[in-house]
């Protein structure tokens, strides 16, 4: 039987990023990495993190995902990172992380017969041993989509989120992921 966790924020933290403005985005420039975290003022003067975070799916596994944060006092060593426009939406990212059992001659003997893959939920396999799913990126859809953001986790830099610009880098993060509306993300639940 396959053990399958969720890692999402949860429903106040998914509705209070909807409280963000437009205009810059910050990091912090005393943080090791200094994109550790990605601050973003509300309308209401406070601040949201979306920061970097890992998870544990299961003893020796675990995945990276996007945790969001309310920050009631930023800190003072911000800097401004780039610049949200007006957006209509936002859309979530969510990557699935799963263990397979090895066939026979996939890993050397010696090794855990045991393979790890990500992806999209249609490409977990029927003999996935342990899953988890969690935020990878969040894209502010700005109005006519010619200046979109995304917030995601670095795969090439430890312990550290990215920006992103443009539709073709974001088309190829998508194609990794499942891509969910704040409802949607609220909602779902892993299949059982």
């Amino acid at each position: 039987m396959k053990k399958w966790k969720r890692f999402f924020p949860d429903r106040n933290q998914i509705e209070a990023l909807g409280t963000i403005k437009a205009g810059v985005y910050c990091i912090d420039t005393n943080a090791n990495p200094e994109w550790a975290s990605v601050y973003l003022p509300t309308r209401t003067g406070e601040w949201i993190a979306l920061t970097w975070n890992y998870f544990d799916i299961e003893f020796k596994f675990e995945t990276y995902g996007v945790s969001i944060e309310l920050v009631q006092r930023a800190p003072t060593t911000l800097v401004d990172a780039g610049n949200i426009g007006e957006f209509e939406h936002i859309d979530f990212y969510a990557k699935t992380e799963w263990t397979r059992p090895a066939v026979p001659g996939e890993v050397p003997s010696d090794f855990e017969q045991i393979i790890e893959a990500a992806g999209r939920l249609d490409e977990v396999p029927t003999d996935a041993i342990s899953v988890g799913t969690s935020l990878h990126a969040v894209v502010f859809r700005s109005i006519g989509g010619d200046s979109d953001v995304m917030i995601c986790i670095d795969d090439d830099a430890r312990f550290s989120l990215k920006a992103m610009v443009g539709s073709q880098g974001i088309e190829a993060i998508r194609q990794t992921c499942d891509v969910f509306n704040s409802v949607e993300l609220i909602s779902w639940e892993p299949p059982v």
